[in-house]
Formats: C-alpha cells, structure tokens, sequence
C-alpha cells in the first residue's frame, strides 16, 4: 500500500476516471449551463481536450508502475508537488465560483473530488517522502 508502484496504480486510475468526467459528464453539464452554440462548442472542445490529456497522464502513471529507488522518489515528489499546487488552485477556483455564481453548484468541482484530490496528494508525497533510495 505504501509503494510507489501503489501509488502509480491509483494515480493512473484517477486520470483514468477523468476521461469518463471529460468525455461523457462535461458534454451534459455544458448543455445545461451555457446557453449560447459557441460557448457550447468552445467547453465542449476544452472537455475533449482535457479528457485525452488525462488519458495521456494516466497511461504514463501506468507505464511508471515498475520504477523503482530514487527515480521514484523523485517522480513522486515532483508529481505531489504539482498536485499540492493543482489544490491550491481548484480550491481558489471554487472559491471565486461560489462567490460569483452561488446559485450554480455544477460551475465549481464537487467538494468530495477536491477532498480526494487532497488525499492523493498527501498519499503521493508521504509514500515519496517514506521511500527508500
């Protein structure tokens, strides 16, 4: 549970899930919350495009699984990093949501994928921090 091959199993499986987020929930929500036909075309394009960039995260989580010793570490801090960073932003973004739209829920990421983010993020950089070189 506190290896890194774990680590990049779970990584690779929560991009993997975001492809179903992209792909499949975002055309949804972008009907039901943006009104005109280009603002439609133009999230629907960002929801394929960060559909297929996780696809492209995960597979190299996938293919990372059998990385041993201070490699990583090293990726597992790196990545935890980013992640730690990629928080800060989702919860100043769902903040800045709430403030402007209060009335719109499905504008800001669900809190309990925020929580989950948190979580992998601790995950990542404990098994980084507690692996040996």
């Amino acid at each position: 549970m506190l290896k890194p091959k774990m680590v990049f199993t779970v990584l690779a499986a929560w991009f993997a899930f975001h492809i179903f987020i992209f792909w499949v929930l975002n055309p949804t929500g972008v009907e039901a919350l943006v009104e005109s036909e280009k603002g439609q075309f133009m999230a629907r394009v960002m929801g394929y495009i960060g559909g297929t960039l996780s696809m492209m995260i995960a597979y190299t989580f996938f293919m990372l699984r059998d990385i041993k010793g201070q490699k990583a570490k090293n990726i597992l801090l790196g990545v935890g990093s980013i992640m730690a960073i990629a928080d800060a932003v989702i919860i100043a973004s769902n903040l800045s949501a709430y403030e402007k739209f209060p009335t719109e829920p499905m504008i800001a990421t669900p809190q309990p994928a925020v929580a989950l983010w948190i979580i992998l993020t601790a995950y990542t950089l404990y098994v980084a921090v507690i692996t040996k070189r």
